[in-house]
């Protein structure tokens, strides 16, 4: 079986390092944030493109993620495994318009400008205690120098994420029947779930097997690599 991780929207390939040194098979980082994806076709495309379609696959994938997770897993049989990564689950049309979604990225992504990394670091850390060194080089690869405007800025082109976020509504992956293949679906715990969470978990499709950890975040897989991937090798047995 082949493995692919598809990160969420801001996230590299340095996110899923430490997750990856603990997961026993060798597994690949597909990055859908560098190319401008305006279709569900697109994302079919740029899938095969960048996977191998004839061995069977498992997709682990987080957040946004998920959301396009889900839906190749969905349309493509040859994907017979996924897991979810508090992600492939949300109607977001429940949570916010799709342009207030938009109002609210162009502004975020204008909003974070750094004169240098150390500073994008601190930002993005608060009062984190001793990160890890993949951590660290996750976030400062997340940023680009732009020699105009003498900054640092995400490492993002605009147009591609706001095309992407356009897609996603029209995906509606949280619908995408999932007949053929076994999914796994691990999130957060909050002590105070957003009623529009509450909602989405109870409404998740029985056939996917749900596991929600305690005292974490939304970026969970990057704090506690070890135990998430005790969680996907636990119910890969359970699936063989």
């Amino acid at each position: 079986m082949r493995f692919y991780f598809i990160g969420g929207l801001g996230s590299n390939e340095n996110h899923m390092s430490e997750f990856a040194s603990y997961f026993p098979f060798p597994i690949t980082y597909l990055d859908p944030y560098r190319v401008k994806l305006e279709s569900a076709k697109d994302i079919v495309d740029w899938f095969k493109a960048h996977a191998d379609s004839n061995e069977n696959t498992c997709i682990i994938a987080h957040s946004l993620g998920g959301d396009l997770a889900r839906y190749l897993a969905s349309k493509m049989p040859q994907i017979t495994h996924l897991v979810l990564l508090d992600g492939g689950y949300l109607d977001m049309d429940q949570i916010l318009p799709l342009e207030q979604e938009i109002e609210e990225t162009i502004a975020y992504l204008k909003q974070q400008v750094f004169s240098s990394l150390e500073e994008a670091v601190a930002s993005e850390l608060g009062d984190s205690d001793n990160p890890s060194q993949a951590t660290i080089k996750a976030i400062q690869s997340s940023y680009r120098w732009n020699p105009d405007l003498h900054h640092y800025e995400l490492d993002l082109d605009p147009q591609a994420v706001l095309s992407l976020l356009r897609v996603r509504r029209e995906l509606r992956s949280f619908q995408a029947p999932l007949t053929d293949t076994k999914a796994l679906f691990i999130g957060p715990k909050y002590e105070d779930e957003p009623d529009w969470r509450t909602r989405a978990l109870e409404n998740l499709d029985p056939s996917i097997m749900k596991v929600l950890l305690k005292d974490l975040s939304h970026d969970f897989y990057t704090a506690v690599p070890n135990l998430v991937n005790k969680e996907i090798i636990n119910w890969l047995q359970i699936c063989s």
